[in-house]
């Protein structure tokens, strides 16, 4: 959910307001009818050891097609060094 809010409504009534947030709500306040600022979730970020990571990409396997689809864009570029002078 999306909305917007009043600095007069928020001032009279912002638990109400806040629980949304919790929930999911994004709320854009307004002075005046102008943007000034919006109120999103809180998402705070996880940090995740790289021997989880690696073993969720070790249980997911290869995505071969993509494979296949960075082999054929490396073949494809030019591999010569561009500041390379011929003499």
């Amino acid at each position: 959910m999306t909305g917007s809010i009043s600095v007069g409504e928020l001032r009279q009534n912002p638990t109400r307001m806040l629980r949304e947030v919790r929930d999911g709500a994004v709320y854009t306040i307004t002075d005046h009818g102008e943007p000034i600022a919006e109120v999103v979730p809180l998402r705070r970020q996880r940090w995740i050891s790289s021997a989880t990571v690696n073993a969720l990409l070790q249980e997911l396997g290869a995505d071969l097609a993509w494979e296949r689809e960075i082999a054929s864009e490396r073949a494809a570029d030019d591999a010569t060094d561009p500041w390379e002078q011929d003499e």
